[in-house]
Formats: structure tokens, C-alpha cells, sequence
């Protein structure tokens, strides 16, 4: 079969021919795959700089993937399943026409929704809806999306408006994308005019701050918050260091949330895919999507490399 496969530390992946998997046992099932989307997880596993620990070499990336079952329990359902792909010796990903997945892992997808849509959403819609209930975010709330025009962010956008918040701000370095969010009840533009001074000519100060970004753009966020303001981090893409006055906490008395779905349990994201992809069925939840045919997957992963503003799917 054809596979991409990575063989040094910060490498990319390169399409070549490599054997067919068997299924080792009756918990795996064996799918052909239809579509894997791109994530910066794969990416961070790949630069040896994941908390597990470098990457079994070689190994075949892309956690996240979408196909149909053609052996072991389950022959003919199409699914989206998980691996530890790079993780542990023996765990394949996506990036190949067949991969071995454990059954437990996988979810059926809904018949009507394409296999790259079902790619696209299940990473960062399940993170999401995961980190906004955790948030607990009310209908009539107010919310603040960093790193708005991201993949992740947008999700975030789309799952606030469909909770029922009552004014979704959209906030990012990129006017020009910004531009583009339909979603978003108004934008805010990082690296312009101060956050806190911009939100004051979109009604003012918002109950939940959502931050994939944090480094520089934490400190000013947080000043956007209501007193009794909730701070929802859910990533560090502009770095992990944060120099804030703690007084600021303690005097409008705010609440910071941290969140990784890395931590989530697996029936709760299995849960939340099913309510994703629903959304995604009816046309509640879609994300801009740029797709790769297998033999492509360097490009892809470059693709995935530069901040790009779309889901990077490959379709095998």
C-alpha cells in the first residue's frame, strides 16, 4: 500500500510503497482510508516535542482519520478513529490507504456527511465543545475568540453562536481573514489599536475569554474580561510565557480554565464527535478545508507548517 511515512526527527513525511497491516487481535479493525486531516499535535509529535517522548522511528502520522471497515468487527461502517500514532511502537496513522485502529476508538460517521468534512471537524470541533462546556458558557453570554481565524478558533466561533451567545468577538492579527468569518458578531484586530480599547466599540467587556494563542496576547485578554470573568486557555501558539500582574486576578475577582482534550476521557470525546459531526450534517458547523491527494502529503504537512487559516486534509 502507500503510506507517508516519517524517518528522521523534524522531518516531513515522503509517500512510499510499504507493506499491508494485519489486524493483530479482535479489539483492532482494519480500515481503508478516506480522508486524514492534518493537526499541529502531528506536528509537535513529529519534532520530537511531545511529553511522551520522541517519536517511534519510522512511523506513519496522522492521528485523526476517517474510512470504511473492511476487516474485523464492524465490516462496511464508515468511521473516524483516533491513534497514538508516533507515540507507541506499533501505532500507525492515518497518512496511508489502510491503517489498524483499535474499535474502541472509532465512531461512526454520519451517511451524508463527506469524509473530508468528517475529518476536518473532529480534532478541533470535539475540542471545542469539550472546552466550552467546561467553560460553561451560558446562553446571553458575551465571548472573546483569539486566534479567531485559525481552524480552532473558528470552531469555537461557530459552537459559542450555536450555545447562544449573545455577542461572539472575533479577534486575530489578519484583517483580511477576519474579514472573511461569517460568524463573528464583530472583530478585533492584534497588534492595532489596544484589545480592552477596540472591545469598547463592540459593547464593552465580555464574560469568557477563549485563548488557543496565549504569550503576548494573554495579558491585554485578560483586561477584556467582566469582573467575575471567566479565562478559557485551551493552547499556547504565540508561546507559553505569560509576564501578568496576578493583582489583576485577584481584583475583578476572574476565573482561569485550562483545558487539553489530551486529557479528556474517550467515551466523553466519542460523545462529542457524535454531536460535531451532527452539527456538520445539517450545515451548523463547517470549517474552511484544503485537501491533498495522498501522493501530496509533503506538501500537505508544509501546508500545516505555515498557519494557513484552513483545515489541511489528505485524501488517500
Amino acid at each position: 500500500m502507500k503510506a507517508a511515512v516519517i524517518t528522521d526527527i523534524g522531518g516531513v513525511p515522503r509517500t512510499e510503497m510499504v507493506s499491508d497491516p494485519s489486524l493483530p487481535g479482535e479489539s483492532k479493525v482494519l480500515i481503508r482510508v478516506e480522508a486524514t486531516a492534518l493537526n499541529s499535535i502531528d506536528l509537535h509529535i513529529a519534532a520530537g516535542h511531545h511529553r511522551a517522548g520522541r517519536p517511534r522511528l519510522p512511523y506513519i502520522p496522522g492521528m485523526e482519520s476517517v474510512g470504511v471497515v473492511v476487516d474485523g468487527p464492524d465490516a462496511g461502517l464508515r468511521v473516524r478513529a483516533m491513534t497514538a500514532a508516533g507515540l507507541a511502537p506499533g501505532v500507525e496513522g492515518g497518512l496511508a490507504e489502510l491503517q489498524v485502529v483499535d474499535r474502541a476508538a472509532c465512531v461512526p460517521v454520519p451517511d451524508g456527511l463527506s469524509s473530508e468534512a468528517a475529518a476536518a471537524i473532529g480534532v478541533v470541533g470535539t475540542a471545542a465543545d469539550l472546552a466550552l462546556r467546561k467553560a460553561a458558557l451560558k446562553p446571553g453570554e458575551s465571548v472573546l475568540v483569539l486566534g479567531a481565524t485559525g481552524p480552532f478558533g473558528n470552531a469555537f466561533l461557530q459552537l459559542a453562536k450555536r450555545t447562544g451567545a449573545q455577542r461572539v468577538i472575533a479577534a486575530a492579527r489578519h484583517r483580511d481573514r477576519l474579514a472573511r468569518l461569517t460568524h463573528a458578531d464583530a472583530v478585533a484586530v492584534l497588534g492595532e489599536e489596544p484589545l480592552p480599547q477596540q472591545l469598547e466599540q463592540h459593547g464593552g467587556p465580555v464574560d469568557l475569554v477563549i485563548d488557543p494563542v496565549w504569550g503576548q496576547w494573554a495579558a491585554p485578554a485578560l483586561r477584556c474580561l467582566k469582573p467575575g470573568g471567566r479565562y478559557l486557555n485551551v493552547g499556547a501558539a504565540a508561546g507559553d510565557g505569560l509576564p501578568f500582574s496576578v493583582e489583576l486576578l485577584r481584583a475583578a475577582q476572574l476565573t482561569l480554565i485550562g483545558f487539553s482534550s489530551a486529557g479528556a476521557r474517550l467515551p466523553d470525546v466519542l460523545a462529542s464527535y457524535e454531536r460535531v459531526a451532527a452539527l456538520a450534517l445539517a450545515g451548523s458547523l463547517s470549517l474552511p478545508t484544503n485537501t491533498f491527494p495522498l501522493d501530496e502529503a509533503e506538501h500537505a504537512w508544509t501546508a500545516q507548517t505555515s498557519s494557513p487559516g484552513a483545515k489541511i486534509v489528505v485524501v488517500a
